[in-house]
């Protein structure tokens, strides 16, 4: 048998088990780099949204925390008087504003009532029917019998308000939950129920 001692070089085998080993390696690398960009992406859009939600709150509890009557209490919608010193420059007349919040589709929307003002987004991107929770739920002094209109505005000591923010959940993602409580301070209750 003849031997090529000058010869160099890789057979063909060599050359073809070298491509499928890299092909097993660069096949490997993209998976985890996708799902690495994946979980990126969700922590990014989960902080945006916590962003989105804790700006909503504290605007909402703003605007609730200072009425002083209420005349439309539903679970998607609140139509609350508040007095000039509590509220915003635009409102002019002395004894006070009305403005409205109600939740509309997957929106939340705040409209100045008195001024005849068009609806403005507070916050966007909620869930289909806000995830089956009631954006809005008003209790009595005991903190668990629910208020309505049809009691005196003094015994409204909770407003409890839920935000469900969609992340994404048509991918098969929970949606994002955000709850508060504002506890009216006008009611003249001096010993209002503890928030949750």
């Amino acid at each position: 048998m003849r031997r090529w001692k000058d010869k160099k070089g890789f057979t063909v085998i060599e050359l073809i088990a070298v491509l499928v080993i890299t092909g097993i390696v660069v096949i490997a690398l993209v998976g985890i780099v996708s799902y690495i960009m994946q979980g990126y992406t969700f922590a990014r859009n989960a902080d945006q949204l916590s962003q989105k939600a804790q700006l909503a709150m504290a605007r909402i509890k703003i605007e609730l925390t200072d009425i002083t009557a209420v005349s439309t209490a539903t679970a998607t919608q609140i139509t609350y008087s508040v007095p000039k010193s509590a509220a915003p420059p635009s409102c002019t007349t002395e004894t006070g504003c009305i403005y409205t919040l109600l939740l509309s589709g997957t929106q939340i929307m705040l409209q100045d009532v008195t001024n005849s003002g068009t609806a403005q987004v507070l916050i966007d991107g909620l869930t289909a029917g806000n995830g089956g929770d009631s954006f809005l739920s008003y209790y009595q002094p005991d903190g668990t019998t629910a208020w309505t209109t049809s009691n005196e505005f003094s015994a409204l000591t909770k407003i409890r308000v839920v935000v469900s923010l969609d992340n994404e959940t048509g991918r098969g993602v929970t949606s994002l939950k955000y709850e508060g409580s504002i506890n009216p301070r006008a009611n003249t209750v001096l010993n209002a129920p503890r928030p949750n």
